[in-house]
């Protein structure tokens, strides 16, 4: 069996910050059941920020200055900048292993709400639009599988010409679609599962005509349906079948793949076993 390179510190994972400490569970248990070769990140440079968000924004993350430091939901602390910043670089490394080798991990939350005046939605840098962002000769394609839309991304996509991104959601979050992003609500528990593999299908068929360079899947974990904000409604073997889905596009397409784990909201040990999943997939798919 294949095990997936994986991108992680435990900087990611401050233990007074429940929605980052649920990243280092994972990273346990992926190691303990040797779904995973885990490697830390090489240190940040602030300044692949540059151009990315405004000076203002960055100049108040790095330093604390409020509103804006604490503009993603979260309060800063010097914790939480350091975890976004080994996540971000964790982000990059991944990316590049991936165009190297095919397939990787980043055990990071997602980064997709962020736009470039603030941080949002637990967002504090858009490590998506990052990668476009320090990778302008290679066209960069965004699958996202959070419950919520990816609107930050959706915002990045319009003014870089190398960034593709296509959510499939459960809570729109301001997700409408536009230059080079398509936005597609779906409620699995009233339209079917079916309904979800259809738009699966046609973002299958979205990467086909643009042949991205790289593929980043955002795996939500808090589309299932025991999370407290999943209006999409996954059980765990759709959610399983959704990740087999978007690996196997890649692999049939010959598309490097990185991913991250992103969203969560139950308690923390639903979402490692949801996590593990993800990975489980990863594994099956790029196992041959």
């Amino acid at each position: 069996m294949k095990r997936i390179r994986t991108f992680f510190s435990p900087v990611y994972a401050p233990k007074d910050t429940p929605s980052l400490m649920r990243l280092g569970m994972a990273a346990l248990e992926l190691e303990r059941l040797d779904l995973v070769e885990i490697r830390a990140p090489r240190p940040f440079d602030p300044s692949w920020l540059s151009g990315l968000h405004t000076v203002e924004y960055i100049q108040s993350f790095l330093s604390g200055r409020e509103p804006l430091a604490s503009s993603q939901g979260i309060p800063w602390t010097p914790a939480i900048r350091d975890a976004t910043f080994a996540m971000l670089s964790g982000q990059m490394e991944a990316a590049e292993y991936a165009l190297e080798n095919g397939i990787a991990m980043n055990l990071a939350r997602g980064f997709h709400h962020a736009v470039r005046e603030r941080g949002a939605g637990f967002c504090p840098i858009n490590g998506l639009a990052l990668v476009a962002h320090r990778m302008p000769d290679k066209r960069i394609f965004v699958v996202d599988c959070d419950e919520h839309g990816g609107n930050g991304t959706e915002e990045y996509a319009a003014e870089m010409d190398n960034l593709y991104c296509a959510s499939i959601f459960g809570t729109r979050f301001g997700c409408r679609g536009g230059v080079r992003s398509w936005a597609f609500q779906v409620h699995a528990g009233r339209e079917g599962f079916s309904r979800y593999l259809e738009v699966l299908a046609e973002i299958g068929e979205l990467i086909v005509k643009h042949a991205p360079d790289l593929i980043l899947f955002q795996a939500g974990a808090d589309c299932h349906e025991d999370d407290p904000k999943s209006q999409i409604g996954l059980s765990s073997d759709q959610m399983y079948e959704r990740d087999l889905k978007v690996f196997s596009m890649a692999r049939r397409h010959r598309t490097p793949i990185a991913f991250v784990v992103a969203g969560g909201y139950q308690d923390p040990s639903s979402i490692v076993r949801l996590n593990v999943n993800t990975v489980r997939a990863a594994t099956e798919t790029f196992s041959t």
